[in-house]
């Protein structure tokens, strides 16, 4: 009895260290590369292959990095607030960057979904480095 209990207790050890990559990531912070964009007032998509643009988020705790190309393109601060949206007209967590421009926010993955909330915005997603 004693050997299945120690069996059961080195399971459940090697079980709860494994690291799963199908789990959703639910972190901001870290670099972010473009896969595709969709939307406008002509419900147009993008992608790295359609446009020959290789764009890229870097985020920390307090500020976004946009690179297009290599090249740094834009910067600014930002902090998460829960805010009525405009789109779904519910209640969603945001990132509110320092400009005003609000980002809903959601994670299906490895995949990061951004979604202008504003009428005629972008939803784009990136996937981690």
């Amino acid at each position: 009895m004693r050997n299945i209990i120690i069996l059961i207790i080195i399971g459940l050890t090697i079980l709860s260290c494994s690291k799963n990559d199908d789990e959703t990531s639910t972190d901001l912070t870290g670099k972010w590369n473009w896969i595709v964009s969709s939307g406008g007032i002509a419900g147009t998509t993008e992608t790295p292959q359609t446009n020959g643009e290789n764009r890229k988020l870097e985020i920390s705790t307090d500020s976004i990095k946009s690179y297009l190309n290599g090249i740094l393109n834009f910067k600014t601060k930002y902090t998460i607030e829960t805010r009525e949206s405009i789109i779904f007209n519910e209640t969603r967590e945001m990132i509110i960057q320092e400009n005003g421009f609000r980002q809903i926010f959601d994670f299906s993955g490895n995949k990061l979904i951004l979604t202008g909330d504003c009428n005629d915005c972008f939803t784009s997603e990136y996937i981690k480095e």
